[in-house]
């Protein structure tokens, strides 16, 4: 049984991370960065910002869920979190489906609110070295909160109700959650330009979204099979 319970337990943090994955909000912000950085430094100082990008939104990341997770346990609230955990995934999944059939940028889907655009599009356009891409992925971090709490917080809620290594998890999950920024960094380090980028996360956006609904939607049918 707790093999079984484990095994399930990784599909479904696989399942919540690769929602976090395909929102668009980590490709909107990862192209600012190098689009800023190709134009003032060039292409190789552009992947050195990228790679420091994704490593100290990882650790960022690493540290709310290790956070969140020391809260829940304080507060004793597991079981009730638990009890609304489904709840939580599902209405995200009919947001997420919404979105594809009636799209508006920052509020009927799992994106930045449009007040924290401005912010991130600021602080990502100032950047003019490769290391000042460590302070502004921080400032980032809490930006793109927003975006990704649903599933991240999904993730910990599960986690602080299994009786699994819950660190493995985590490393995993945001693992998970930064392989669009690797990729992304790959892609204008072979000769993309940044831009080319955001004009396919403009011509997809929609079929993003509803693909992180259907995700949603698997993983509530497997914590409903428990």
């Amino acid at each position: 049984m707790g093999r079984n319970m484990d095994v399930q337990t990784l599909w479904t943090i696989t399942g919540l991370a690769a929602v976090d994955m395909v929102n668009p909000c980590t490709l909107a912000v990862q192209v600012l960065l190098l689009s800023a950085l190709v134009l003032t430094k060039g292409r190789r100082d552009a992947i050195i910002g990228g790679i420091l990008f994704t490593v100290t939104i990882y650790i960022m990341y690493l540290l709310y869920g290790l956070g969140v997770l020391q809260l829940i346990y304080t507060l004793g609230i597991q079981d009730l979190l638990r009890a609304i955990l489904k709840i939580l995934i599902l209405v995200m999944a009919v947001l997420e489906i919404m979105a594809f059939f009636k799209y508006r940028p920052g509020f009927i889907s799992l994106e930045m609110p449009m007040s924290f655009r401005p912010i991130a599009q600021k602080a990502l356009k100032s950047v003019e070295n490769p290391w000042m891409a460590v302070p502004v992925a921080v400032l980032c971090s809490v930006l793109l909160l927003p975006c990704s709490s649903g599933p991240y917080l999904s993730a910990i809620i599960l986690l602080a109700n299994t009786a699994v290594e819950k660190i493995f998890y985590l490393l995993y999950y945001n693992m998970i959650f930064i392989l669009p920024m690797i990729a992304i960094t790959a892609i204008v380090g072979f000769g993309t330009k940044p831009e080319a980028v955001m004009e396919w996360r403009k011509r997809h956006i929609r079929e993003l979204h509803l693909i992180a609904g259907i995700l949603l939607l698997a993983v509530f049918a497997m914590l409903s099979m428990e």
